[in-house]
């Protein structure tokens, strides 16, 4: 590999500096090479059968091996890090910090485990009684979904997506069922029967109402394991694959939409009659009496109070299962926050390094009378083709992404059903790590421009 960055630098500074000692390049002439051919093989009859065949192979092989580091070999910030901190070193003739070499990158500080952060969040007990009294309304058949095999071993968002079912079921058969008594109470030809069928329905609305505001606050919760305990956000917050580069960030943008949307889940409305939000789910449509018996005989006298108009659709839910499992897979895929952080970190601890090896090294580097020396020369290019061109875009992109994520932990910081730990962390990587970076960054950048405004110099392209 170290070769392989050899390489690359032979091919940049053939590219953006003429001449290669101003780039800080030592004499590696005729290290590697030979006159024998232009790959080192020596003349041979190559239209001889066998060997003709081989040789097309290893062609073939040869330039499968070139397309492969032309498609994934371009510089991750880490070896841009390296390959800057190496020729810095070079020039300078001076040795770089031991802990250089043994943390150019670090992993995150671990995020506690799922079962600390996880609420237990207690059911709902209903009798048998009242069960079979809600055959009559879709509630009956959500319940019956939960008590199943499957049910009981929900994954954290089919869980969420199943109380936001559930909630909603629960206000349409309340709504149903005290609807269906107002319309009663109007009608002249109520018979006792009736009656005690609608008494038995309030009492049954009152019940599910209890329910309901028991689940609603039950509902932050399931939000909360979600964020807290689901694999994808887990790898999302705290096991990045990959640092940032400039051309290649997997599904980034996407994963800032799919994140917000997740967010906003802790805000859905389950009041009855109103809709989702547009993002997690379709308008809520109403087009039948969840509650047919209990609303039997019933003149359209009084249909106004009637809710086959304004019943909630129980086929439809107010989080769209699919949607919310395609968007924890593109969150899986990017690893946004992990993947900005380890930037962010690795970033902050070498240029902090750098930094503090190269204060007293850039103020013994002579400049007389604000003439620039040959090496200071040199310096100005290093820092140029490897800081300006290759480091700083990173660190652009750092910059964007905090940003734009921003409001979200903002937004998480202040919802008390995230467990503390869990905000703890959040806090010190987009919080305290960030300041850090900025920190370091800034740092570093105006010790060279101290530098070059000394010798009169500005970071321009190597000629």
């Amino acid at each position: 590999m170290k070769a392989l960055r050899n390489l690359t630098f032979q091919l940049k500074s053939a590219r953006g500096c003429k001449n290669k000692s101003l780039c800080g390049y030592g004499n590696n002439s005729a290290r590697g090479y030979q006159k024998e051919s232009s790959c080192g093989v020596q003349d041979t009859n190559i239209y001889s059968g066998g060997r003709f065949i081989k040789l097309c192979r290893i062609s073939i092989v040869s330039a499968g091996i070139v397309t492969l580091f032309g498609c994934f070999g371009g510089n991750t910030v880490k070896q841009s890090i390296e390959d800057y901190a190496e020729r810095l070193s070079r020039v300078l003739d001076t040795p770089l910090p031991d802990t250089f070499n043994d943390k150019i990158t670090t992993p995150l500080p671990k995020l506690a485990d799922s079962a600390t952060l996880k609420h237990t969040i207690e059911g709902v007990s209903i009798n048998l009684r009242e069960f079979y009294a809600l055959q009559d309304c879709e509630l009956g058949t959500v319940v019956a979904e939960r008590n199943t095999s499957l049910g009981k071993s929900q994954l954290p968002s089919q869980r969420l997506a199943y109380e936001s079912k559930l909630l909603s079921v629960l206000k349409s058969c309340e709504a149903a069922l005290v609807a269906s008594g107002r319309v009663s109470d109007r009608a002249s030809d109520s018979k006792s029967a009736d009656k005690n069928a609608l008494k038995k329905n309030k009492a049954l609305a009152e019940t599910i109402a209890s329910w309901r505001e028991q689940k609603s606050q039950d509902y932050s919760k399931t939000w909360a394991n979600l964020i807290q305990g689901s694999q994808e956000l887990r790898l999302a917050l705290n096991t990045p694959e990959r640092l940032f580069s400039v051309e290649n960030n997997k599904d980034a943008l996407s994963s800032v939409n799919a994140l917000f949307y997740l967010s906003s889940l802790n805000n859905m409305s389950f009041s009855y009659g109103e809709t989702a939000p547009k993002q997690s789910a379709e308008t809520l449509t109403a087009e039948q009496n969840l509650v047919g018996n209990a609303s039997e005989g019933v003149t359209g006298s009084a249909s106004d109070e009637v809710i086959n108009e304004n019943s909630i659709n129980s086929d439809e839910s107010l989080i769209d299962s699919s949607e919310l499992e395609q968007q924890l897979q593109i969150i899986r895929s990017a690893r946004l926050p992990a993947t900005l952080w380890h930037t962010q970190q690795t970033l902050t601890q070498n240029l902090s390094l750098l930094t503090n090896m190269l204060t007293n090294e850039l103020g013994a580097v002579s400049c007389p009378e604000g003439r620039a020396s040959d090496k200071a020369k040199i310096l100005r290019n290093v820092f140029y083709l490897f800081f300006i061109e290759e480091i700083q875009p990173v660190g652009s992109l750092v910059n964007q992404y905090h940003y734009k994520l921003a409001p979200l932990w903002e937004d998480w910081l202040k919802q008390p059903s995230l467990h503390e730990e869990f905000k703890l962390y959040i806090k010190q990587q987009s919080q305290d790590g960030f300041d850090e970076y900025s920190r370091a960054m800034k740092a570093h950048v105006n010790l060279w421009q101290g530098f070059l405004g000394r010798c009169n110099l500005s970071p321009v392209p190597p000629v």
